[in-house]
């Protein structure tokens, strides 16, 4: 199986001080975030599936980690993460969504961000639709609605459970 990551998902991957976003239901952030992600992908490279890393995604990450060597490093050495770039397929299938909205007379889709957020949102929701993503990870709301748009699934970390040796009362109460 394919899956995609946004930055949300990469920032906490890689940089796991990163604060989590809150769960929209609750307001509070979810609770041991990087375990869950951590698990996550070690799950996704046991199977031997892969994780797109959309390269704008890439990009933002890149701008804001402590050590752009190590980040790199981490994604190059990983069996699980390929990159997936903005090509002429993704142009395409961008095109494709973007006249979709502009003929509804909303190009904006209904979703409540600026016109750039929102351009750069479909190009990452693109490139991970024609790369063959079928999950799509994103704690954004803006992104997630935009890849639900384009047939994918989408999860969020507040989605993702902890891992089985961490779930346990002892632990979760020793954390708190």
């Amino acid at each position: 199986m394919i899956v995609a990551f946004d930055n949300t998902f990469l920032s906490i991957a890689l940089n796991p001080t990163t604060p989590p976003t809150p769960n929209p239901a609750t307001g509070k952030p979810i609770e041991h975030c990087a375990l869950r992600v951590e698990a996550l992908i070690d799950e996704i490279g046991k199977r031997g599936d892969t994780v797109l890393i959309p390269t704008p995604c890439l990009a933002e990450l890149l701008c804001v980690v402590p050590d752009l060597e190590k980040a790199i490093g981490e994604i190059s050495r990983s069996v699980a993460f390929e990159p997936a770039p903005f090509d002429v397929r993704a142009s395409i299938e961008l095109a494709a969504e973007t006249r979709k909205a502009l003929s509804s007379g909303d190009k904006k889709a209904g979703v409540a961000a600026g016109w750039q957020e929102i351009k750069f949102d479909r190009q990452i929701a693109a490139i991970a639709k024609v790369n063959g993503a079928e999950i799509f990870y994103t704690d954004d709301h803006n992104q997630s609605v935009l890849a639900a748009r384009l047939g994918l699934i989408v999860k969020h970390t507040w989605d993702l459970d902890l891992p089985p040796k961490y779930a346990q009362t002892d632990f979760i109460e020793s954390e708190k």
